[in-house]
């Protein structure tokens, strides 16, 4: 795709002007199974509506909770209208992903504009994961998020402990930085972060609630101020609840990965493969 026609797609997503077919496309599935989902949500989305599905239009936030159901439907085989359900009833879970989905740095003095050096907008992307060499086929250890699905309706939301947004907000630092002062210690120390993207994370899972016939109930928080850690484990301390390892069977979709491939498609960037490379180049060489 040429760069004209790139930048204009990077306009659809920031202006919030993404069709269902746009959604569709990027998506690989029926356009009717996009108006599902939508109309599925019955006014609790983000997006703008319509009576007519071809003007309905969707921002970031809608393209994300789509690009979650649709996942919890291929990955975790969910039905249309309880995927909807959870993506209307979890939205914690689309404005943490959005944070480094649409990434922006906090100012360096509140109340004031964050000010770019020239050359500083790839630091704006600090993962690097819309650069059109970027391989986001594979997942991202320190910064994916999941959503669990056990026994097909209890619905826990898996992350790293350390929060995605404070991991790039301090790669942006760092590369910022490096830029304008590139001294021996800088350049550790933002290599040394960069490595640490491939280790395993340290995850907390929350209950988020469960899910069927098409609603979402939310787990029960009246023990937020009295008990915190009972909402979690009766364990002080357990990053994990005992009920999350409960189940007869789970499954799980990386949804960080699901919403920035969707996001690479808007943008008419490809979706990376680096296995399907790997096979391209072994077969240039027969």
């Amino acid at each position: 795709m040429n760069a004209a026609k790139t930048a204009g797609r990077s306009n659809l997503w920031r202006d919030g002007a993404v069709t269902d077919e746009h959604i569709a496309e990027s998506l690989d599935c029926e356009v009717d199974t996009i108006h599902d989902i939508v109309e599925a949500w019955a006014g609790r989305s983000l997006t703008t509506t319509s009576a007519d599905p071809s003007a309905r239009r969707h921002g970031p936030h809608g393209c994300v909770k789509l690009a979650i159901a649709h996942a919890l439907v291929t990955v975790c085989g969910l039905a249309v209208q309880d995927a909807a359900a959870v993506t209307a009833g979890c939205w914690q879970v689309t404005a943490s992903l959005l944070k480094v989905l649409d990434f922006a740095p906090k100012p360096e003095r509140p109340g004031l504009a964050t000010v770019k050096a020239a050359g500083d907008d790839i630091a704006v992307d600090p993962f690097m994961l819309f650069v059109p060499h970027a391989t986001e086929a594979i997942p991202v250890a320190a910064i994916d998020e999941y959503l669990d699905i056990a026994d097909g309706r209890r619905v826990y939301w898996r992350r790293a402990r350390r929060d995605p947004y404070l991991f790039a907000s301090e790669l942006h630092r760092l590369y910022t930085l490096n830029r304008r002062q590139a001294t021996p210690e800088v350049q550790a120390e933002y290599l040394e972060l960069l490595g640490r993207l491939r280790e395993p994370a340290d995850h907390i899972c929350e209950w988020m609630g469960s899910v069927s016939f098409g609603r979402f109930r939310s787990a029960p928080d009246r023990f937020a101020e009295r008990a915190p850690a009972m909402l979690q484990s009766p364990v002080w301390g357990s990053s994990e609840p005992i009920y999350a390892a409960s189940y007869a069977m789970k499954a799980s979709v990386n949804v960080s990965l699901a919403a920035r491939s969707m996001k690479r498609r808007i943008l008419g960037l490809e979706v990376t493969d680096p296995f399907s490379r790997s096979v391209a180049r072994e077969r240039s060489k027969l």
